[in-house]
């Protein structure tokens, strides 16, 4: 006994060697990120749910469309929102100030029942334009649920508004769809899709646990009373886009938020035309979130996921560089590394991908490891971007 305990020191020290630590470290890491992977088929197991749940009742519900110098989207994609199959329902068309042939074309279609418009009036000075839209769109509805859109999207469905509004429950006052690029071309598309699947998909499943982080603002519903009871946009007017993250953020929680994920809920949203065009998107968002309130608990979540990428993908590299120089017989933990990086690999692509699939988002099989390692990027990208940028750019130039 005495001889084995003289000989743990030596045991301890002929296996802490560097090869197996960064092997040790790359096992913690994998058995980490194979747990995580099981957070990714929530969402899909959210949808297949709702898919098998007996529908509830549709309640009355007005669509609030906001259109600026876009006849000719109106022209094209209006239809969609009055063809819908719903037994109580109106679309409030907000013209922001058109200079182009919208207001004649909206009158012309004063014959349709479900069709109401509005105009922004002149010289409004101390809200931004967006939000003043939204709030005329919001006090003008008759209906108890207010649900926001813009006519750069279309609904997948006629039974878009049927279904989204049977999720519009007793003791629910937000109600959250399911947005995704349409029709998206070469790799420029596919980031753009992957991006915007991957942040829905990591907040929807936080929503369930705890409050929204965002929502967008392209699917999203209120109970009307639950909007004028706070005010609206009060606490910030003078930011030209995103309200609605700030305000669903505020006042968002577990109990009185419901996510909608029915496959004819999905709104269609235009493909970003250039990477200029995303990049902005991207550099308001950050503007955005410096004035979100409960950001925490998602964005630690949120960093974590994209670190570990990272920090697995190194580990994997070490393992195997210091197991191929510093070993007399490198193969066996360079053959255990491989076999594990394969069998995570296509655990999470196999879970990722099903979700997408239950979302209707394109599937990634061979780009899945590039487009996951490349978030970090991005976001470093925006951030940077927004920190030398003017703060005056995101807020209303008053005149």
């Amino acid at each position: 006994m005495t001889d084995l305990l003289e000989r743990v020191p030596a045991l301890i020290a002929d296996y802490l060697t560097a090869e197996n630590i960064a092997f040790a470290v790359f096992a913690l890491l994998w058995l980490t990120s194979m747990i995580r992977c099981f957070g990714h088929r929530r969402l899909a197991n959210l949808a297949r749910r709702q898919r098998r749940e007996k529908r509830g009742v549709p309640v009355p519900i007005s669509v609030i469309v906001l259109a600026e110098n876009q006849c000719h989207l109106l022209r094209k994609r209006l239809h969609k929102f009055l063809d819908q199959t719903h037994p109580d329902f109106e679309v409030i068309v907000v013209n922001m100030n058109s200079q182009d042939e919208t207001q004649a074309y909206l009158k012309s279609l004063d014959y349709m029942p479900h069709l109401h418009y509005r105009t922004l009036p002149e010289g409004a000075k101390d809200i931004s334009r967006e939000q003043l839209a939204l709030t005329l769109g919001i006090r003008t509805a008759t209906k108890d649920w207010v649900l926001l859109t813009n006519i750069t999207c279309e609904p997948e469905s006629r039974m878009w508004l049927y279904n989204i509004s049977t999720r519009c429950l007793r003791g629910k006052d937000i109600v959250v769809g399911y947005t995704r690029y349409r029709n998206p071309h070469g790799w420029a598309g596919l980031r753009y899709c992957f991006f915007s699947a991957w942040q829905q998909m990591l907040n929807l499943t936080h929503v369930r646990k705890r409050y929204i982080y965002r929502a967008e603002p392209t699917n999203l519903c209120y109970r009307k009373e639950f909007f004028l009871g706070h005010k609206g946009f009060a606490t910030n007017t003078t930011l030209l886009s995103g309200a609605t993250d700030i305000m669903v953020n505020t006042y968002s929680d577990k109990t009185n938020t419901a996510v909608c994920l029915l496959p004819e809920t999905t709104m269609l949203k235009d493909c970003p035309r250039s990477r200029q065009s995303w990049a902005t998107e991207r550099l308001f968002f950050m503007e955005t979130r410096r004035h979100l309130r409960k950001k925490v608990t998602y964005r630690l979540r949120y960093a974590l996921s994209v670190l570990l990428t990272w920090l697995y993908s190194l580990s994997l590299i070490a393992t195997l560089a210091l197991s191929l120089l510093l070993t007399e017989q490198p193969y066996p933990l360079a053959i255990a590394a491989a076999v594990m990086w394969a069998v995570h690999s296509i655990w999470r692509s196999n879970c990722i991908n099903r979700t997408f699939r239950m979302l209707g988002e394109p599937r990634l099989y061979f780009s899945l490891p590039f487009m996951l390692h490349h978030i970090a990027r991005w976001d470093f990208t925006a951030w940077l971007r927004h920190k030398f940028t003017d703060k005056k750019v995101f807020r209303k130039r008053f005149v």
